[in-house]
């Protein structure tokens, strides 16, 4: 027995025979069949068409919109206020210099607009809710603290 494994050997060292499927069972229907032809090998592979850089290379998108959009995302996540004022003053300078210049992006900043005043409309009613309920806990014990 060798110190490593062979294909076609077994556990005891003898090789096995080449595995052809029993006489009761009929062989795949992929295998190939006696007598009939190969299919031809072709010459060449097809070649690739060589990959060249575009002339132009398309519309560019807009700064201040990808900014505005970073900034009510921002706003949505780590930086309630700051991020959704931001966004609020990003989006409309996006907007006025994708008009002057072409470039993509208008979505980008409108939907930097809508998702930082959303934003900041939600948490200025998270601070009034806050206050509001904050204030009726004080009145509801203000007769147990008072002497």
């Amino acid at each position: 027995m060798s110190a490593t494994w062979q294909p076609g050997e077994h556990q005891g060292g003898q090789q096995a025979a080449p595995s052809a499927p029993p006489a009761w069972q009929p062989a795949p229907s992929w295998a190939p069949q006696a007598g009939a032809p190969t299919p031809p090998v072709p010459q060449h592979a097809p070649q690739a068409a060589a990959w060249s850089s575009p002339t132009h290379p398309g519309p560019r998108t807009d700064l201040l919109a990808l900014l505005a959009i970073l900034a009510a995302v921002a706003g949505v996540t780590v930086l309630p206020v700051l991020g959704s004022v931001g966004a609020l003053v990003l989006g409309p300078m996006g907007l006025a210099r994708i008009r002057r210049s072409g470039d993509d992006g208008r979505l980008l900043a409108v939907w930097g607009i809508v998702l930082g005043a959303a934003t900041l409309v939600a948490t200025i009613a998270m601070v009034v809710i806050a206050i509001t309920s904050f204030a009726s806990a004080i009145e509801s014990f203000a007769p147990v603290l008072a002497p």
